[in-house]
């Protein structure tokens, strides 16, 4: 009795715990709120095989196409292109766009993998852009770009990596721990519990003053909450999960070597060492390293950032 009786007080205690852990979910996940568009200009959504992308136009119809494609990591979108968006419309038809997973973007409950955002490019490309794009992608969303321009060059006019990181010229080196990690971060309740804990507020204000800005000044309470939304929206939990694990980390060194589409890289303080790895890769590459900066070069220093990019695209022969 005594054994049966500890058996029934353990459960209870369990069930009492998880119980505490949905409530808590439920009321992180509602006092987040609902998210609005980040950017002015024309939302759509482009209805996709796994869900719905949201997307901002902005720019003159009969202009250049010219693609935004954010970084990953939580609370990600493309409201990162604010301080940049209205500035190249005046030269471009500038498409913004919510990868599959984020921001305003649908958020499957599927296993995500490199193939699938570069699937997306390639389909959003073709079939919303529907003319030869300068394609500018941020981060980890570089290596999607670069394999689909590989297979698929008439998308791309000219190709613009902002501080792609050197592990896309590595091959992924699976981890137990991260699997585990993965495991547990899908789970429904639990899963939901640790990322709510990986993407508070806190979390996410030190992410942006460890790695995206050198000037602390840009870090507002306006960003935070955006990103923070964003990351607690319902199923968000999901991408974040496969990039912790490491899956949407992909080698695209090969690709990068054979590129024939025209290709410039942009680094902030930091990249110097890195330029020189994707130099090595391919030679043919137009590199840049903007000293304060930290990864988000785009958004500390714009002006600079469109005057390259518009220098870029007028070295075209």
């Amino acid at each position: 009795m005594k054994i049966r009786g500890k058996i029934v007080a353990t459960g209870l205690i369990a069930s009492g715990v998880l119980g505490t852990v949905a409530v808590v979910n439920k009321i992180t996940e509602a006092l987040a709120g609902e998210l609005s568009p980040g950017l002015a200009g024309e939302g759509r959504r482009y209805p996709w095989k796994y869900g719905d992308v949201f997307y901002t136009m902005q720019g003159a119809r009969e202009a250049k196409p010219l693609v935004l494609v954010h970084g990953l990591g939580p609370g990600a979108s493309s409201y990162e292109w604010r301080r940049n968006i209205e500035a190249l419309a005046q030269d471009f038809r500038v498409y913004a766009l919510d990868l599959l997973g984020f921001g305003l973007s649908d958020r499957p409950a599927i296993a995500y993998e490199p193939q699938i955002f570069s699937d997306l490019l390639s389909d959003f490309l073709r079939e919303a852009v529907r003319a030869p794009a300068l394609v500018v992608a941020r981060g980890l969303s570089g290596a999607y770009a670069i394999a689909d321009a590989y297979r698929h060059p008439g998308s791309y006019e000219r190709l613009v990596l902002v501080s792609p990181p050197e592990t896309m010229l590595e091959e992924p080196s699976p981890s137990p721990l991260r699997a585990a990690m993965r495991f547990g971060l899908r789970l429904p309740l639990v899963g939901q519990f640790a990322y709510n804990l990986l993407t508070t507020r806190s979390a996410i204000r030190n992410y942006y003053e460890e790695r995206a800005y050198y000037d602390p000044s840009l870090i507002s309470d306006e960003l935070i909450e955006y990103a923070y939304i964003s990351a607690h929206q319902p199923d968000a939990r999901f991408p974040l999960a496969d990039l912790l694990a490491g899956k949407l980390h992909v080698d695209v060194s090969e690709p990068l070597a054979r590129l024939t589409v025209p290709v410039m890289a942009l680094w902030g303080r930091n990249g110097a060492g890195i330029s020189a790895a994707f130099k090595r890769v391919n030679p043919q590459l137009e590199t840049h390293v903007l000293e304060r900066c930290g990864e988000h070069p785009h958004e500390e220093q714009p002006e600079t950032f469109h005057s390259l990019l518009r220098s870029f695209v007028g070295s075209a022969v």
